[in-house]
């Protein structure tokens, strides 16, 4: 097929489909604007027929989400199947199995369906953590309270997370927020009150911990808190109360009888003191602090039982010294 046959070819058809659909006024010899662009409409239509056939349909392509660079950008997947809750659900349940790396997948793919999900962001936090991968699932734990500033249990992880890096500044408005927002949780003042403790804000720090034992009779941690917190400020009758309290519970821990014995210590109680070291050595072979104290104690016990040995013999000595003569005369009134 020559290219000016091809050409006539289109010509011809681009007449019939301007014929039809050009208004009985309209003339080819005097053609309008209009059907001017019709015309080149019709032939490139006709050309388009001839020469390449029927255009092909792309598949669209989902546009990625959030600003380049930003961490929305780089966790979301883009896909072709919008099912949120599928994918949410099925990253809980993939993560409960223990299959992390199959879960982030999951989870990523809900958050280019749905990226103000502070509970995608959080669980896909959850997921990087658990494979290993902290930095990545603080900073999208992180991004879950800019979404939803009241999850608590991304509060929670982040007041922990802080608190173990050892900075209770950025640690505190987490508990703060969870004080309030889960006042009626244990753990949330449990946690405030470490973050005073590091903060050196004892008195606080009581308080928090007397309002997480209210919460819960049981729990041993806050007891052991709030007598720490009170051996700061030199409360040591408040620090022997808690501290004994604590030892009545489980789990019970070495150092929360060594600093038991330093209050013991404080009151002059160094008998009890010395029993209370010894027992946490023996809970703890290798704890340093209390195999320390116990060593020191017992050097002062043994010199303190020598005293009184001594000042008991010698009591005993004066009473065997034969009596005055003259004075045994003497008739008692």
């Amino acid at each position: 097929m020559s290219t000016l046959f091809v050409r006539s070819l289109c010509t011809a058809l681009a007449a019939v489909t301007l014929a039809a659909g050009c208004e009985p006024t309209e003339t080819l010899s005097d053609p309008t604007p209009v059907a001017m662009d019709r015309e080149s409409e019709a032939v490139a239509m006709a050309e388009a027929l001839v020469f390449g056939g029927p255009a092909e349909i792309e598949p669209a392509t989902p546009d990625l989400v959030g600003e380049p660079g930003s961490l929305l950008s780089q966790e979301a997947i883009p896909h072709h199947d919008p099912r949120f809750h599928d994918h949410y659900q099925e990253g809980l349940i993939l993560l409960e199995q223990g299959d992390t790396g199959a879960a982030i997948d999951a989870f990523r793919m809900a958050l280019f369906d749905a990226p103000d999900s502070a509970a995608t962001w959080y669980e896909l936090g959850a997921a990087y953590v658990a494979a290993g991968r902290r930095s990545q699932g603080v900073e999208c734990i992180t991004e879950a309270i800019t979404h939803g500033p009241k999850h608590e249990e991304a509060r929670r992880f982040l007041a922990r997370h802080w608190l173990d890096q050892g900075e209770p500044k950025r640690a505190r408005p987490h508990a703060d927020v969870l004080a309030s927002v889960a006042r009626d949780d244990f753990r949330s003042h449990y946690l405030r009150s470490r973050v005073f403790a590091g903060l050196s804000m004892w008195e606080e720090a009581i308080g928090a911990g007397r309002r997480a034992i209210a919460l819960n009779p049981e729990f041993v941690y806050a007891y052991n808190n709030v007598g720490f917190a009170a051996l700061q400020v030199g409360r040591d009758v408040l620090a022997v109360q808690y501290l004994e309290a604590a030892t009545e519970l489980t789990p019970l821990e070495p150092y929360m009888l060594n600093n038991l014995g330093i209050a013991y210590e404080r009151m002059e109680r160094n008998g009890d003191a010395l029993a209370t070291w010894m027992r946490a050595a023996s809970l703890d072979p290798t704890y340093v602090k209390a195999i320390a104290n116990r060593d020191r104690m017992q050097v002062i016990v043994d010199e303190e039982v020598a005293d009184e040995v001594a000042r008991i013999l010698a009591e005993r000595k004066a009473a065997e010294q034969p009596t005055d003569s003259v004075a045994s005369g003497i008739l008692t009134p």
